[in-house]
Parts: C-alpha cells; sequence; structure tokens
C-alpha cells in the first residue's frame, strides 16, 4: 500500500509541474529528468543538499522495496 501511494504522490508532482509548466501531464522519462532538475533548482534556492537528499532517498527506495542495491 505503501509503494502505491507514493507513486500516487510521484504522478501528482508531475502531473503539478506540468499544469505549471503550462503543458500537459505526460509520465515519461523527460518529464521526470525536468522535475528533478526543478528540485535541483530549489534545493540551491533553499540552501538544500540535493546530493545527500538522493543519496538518503535511494536508501528509503531500497528500505521500500526490499533491494539491496
Amino acid at each position: 500500500m505503501i509503494i502505491m501511494h507514493r507513486i500516487e504522490t510521484a504522478r501528482a508532482a508531475l502531473a503539478r509541474a506540468a499544469r505549471v509548466r503550462g503543458t500537459a501531464p505526460v509520465y515519461a522519462e523527460d518529464e521526470v529528468i525536468d522535475l528533478l532538475v526543478d528540485i535541483r533548482h530549489l534545493c540551491d534556492a533553499a540552501g538544500i543538499d540535493f546530493a545527500r537528499c538522493n543519496y538518503l532517498s535511494r536508501n528509503h527506495y531500497h528500505h521500500e522495496t526490499g533491494s539491496a542495491s
């Protein structure tokens, strides 16, 4: 259930980003990259270490999915 919630959260974030840009929501690699770029800009502006957040998110992902690598 938690994974489905995470997927829906990601879809909502991609859809919201598309609306802000004035485009239709698309769930593809380019749109994910664009959203990650936007998050990097946000981190820079807020003084947040994106690389650390990315590293920790990878750990959370592996814990949630039971992955070892």
